[in-house]
């Protein structure tokens, strides 16, 4: 089963631009990954660079908890259930 993870231009990703398209990758695929007991997820993909950002398992606490801060500011509360339920699971 391949992954569906979007693909960003280098200058969107520098400027932030996509970030709701990023946490909401960086979210549903630390969530697969902790079901399927992966070691690391991919988030997302740099148009025309083959570069894949990809997470370790070390760093999804970490990524949680920003993500959980930016949902937190759009007062997106149901998502920040989600995500605590899913750093109470690593």
């Amino acid at each position: 089963m391949t992954r569906k993870i979007p693909i960003i231009s280098l200058k969107d990703f520098e400027a932030k631009a996509k970030k709701p398209t990023m946490m909401k990758s960086l979210v549903l695929n630390i969530a697969d990954g902790i079901k399927d007991n992966l070691e690391s997820v991919n988030i997302a993909e740099i148009k025309n660079h083959d570069i894949i950002l990809s997470v370790p398992k070390a760093e999804w606490k970490g990524g949680l908890e920003n993500a959980m801060n930016y949902y937190i500011e759009k007062e997106e509360y149901e998502e920040c259930s989600k995500i605590k339920k899913l750093i109470n699971k690593l």
